[in-house]
């Protein structure tokens, strides 16, 4: 029998929830309980996925609603990992995407396979950065 989660995209969740499961990604861990409560204002795509009433997964997706959206901050609890818990959130986010031109996402190589079955294709082409200085203001 497959585990029943609660899914939402309707109710954001807590900062200090949110920030549990970003201290389990590299990418994230340096994150504080301002800087989430900000995100999750800012934040209008997303979804939730609960265990009983406990955080288990985030995803959320910044987009112009008609030409590109960007994937984000996609993470599952370590506990619940390899579930279906971010092939969840990323048909989800996917569906609340539906009619934007074009999707986007970051990822390490070892995730590429995962977001290829979701119909994610490796784009070979230039992506450039900045990044803010630590202690920066937004």
């Amino acid at each position: 029998m497959k585990k029943q989660y609660t899914v939402s995209s309707n109710v954001r969740p807590q900062a200090a929830e949110l920030l549990q499961l970003f201290t389990q990604a590299h990418w994230a861990c340096q994150r504080n309980q301002d800087d989430a409560e900000r995100l999750l204002q800012k934040t209008d795509v997303f979804v939730t996925v609960r265990d009983e009433g406990r955080l288990i997964g985030f995803g959320r997706a910044l987009s112009d609603g008609i030409f590109r959206a960007l994937l984000d901050d996609i993470i599952v609890d370590q506990a619940h990992r390899k579930q279906g818990v971010g092939g969840i959130i990323v048909k989800t986010l996917v569906e609340q995407l539906s009619g934007i031109e074009e999707i986007y996402l970051n990822t390490d190589p070892p995730l590429e396979r995962f977001y290829g079955k979701h119909g994610f294709k490796t784009y070979h082409g230039l992506t450039m950065r900045t990044e803010r200085a630590p202690g920066a203001s937004a």
